[in-house]
């Protein structure tokens, strides 16, 4: 009985072992040949998947420096470039929507209050103004009434005849029947 074996050892950067594979090849002497081949693979320490090939590797975490990052869990801030791991990378849900370390999330979070500030600062002005232009559009029509009305008063154009003195008598005495009939209505109550 002979046996073959060949193995292939792939070491990561640090020198440890990576993957191995092994192959055998078994004679039994009667002319039956037995091939087996195994692999054994390490995993990556962020997302626990297996890591067969160095090429798969893209180093430690910038953020932790405890986890490794493969091509499968590595991320990339997208404001400093930090390689990041699976457990240190953060979203930011702003416009736009970002992933980032924890550094740059909490610079983007008062980047946006700040901006919440200045956007709520500046409609506060808007709405004084526009209150301000309106106050002012108020006066200035009144002032134009009061206008005419001297011009008029002036000119003679707005004395009253005399049915419409009459007419204004007799609407202020029924204003004044009316109050003293409702006094009177709700003193009985």
């Amino acid at each position: 009985m002979r046996r073959i074996v060949k193995r292939i050892l792939i070491r990561d950067p640090a020198g440890l072992p990576l993957s191995v594979q092994s192959e055998r090849v078994t004679d039994d002497g009667n002319g039956g040949v037995q091939s087996t081949s195994e692999r054994t693979a390490s995993f990556c320490s962020g997302c626990r998947r297996p890591v067969t090939d160095l090429a798969e590797l893209r180093g430690t975490c910038d953020f932790c420096r405890v986890r490794e990052c493969c091509i499968h869990c590595m991320h990339q801030c997208q404001l400093c470039s930090r390689r990041l791991c699976g457990a240190c990378r953060r979203g930011f849900a702003g416009p736009p929507v970002l992933t980032v370390c924890e550094i740059c999330r909490q610079r983007l979070i008062q980047r946006q209050e700040l901006q919440d500030r200045q956007s709520e600062f500046e409609r506060a002005v808007i709405r004084h103004r526009m209150f301000h232009q309106d106050q002012a559009l108020r006066l200035n029509e009144e002032r134009l009434q009061l206008a005419v009305q001297l011009q008029a008063f002036r000119l003679g154009l707005n004395k009253r005849t005399r049915i419409q003195r009459l007419l204004h008598a007799i609407g202020w005495i029924f204003g004044i029947f009316v109050k003293v009939v409702r006094y009177a209505f709700n003193s009985l109550r």
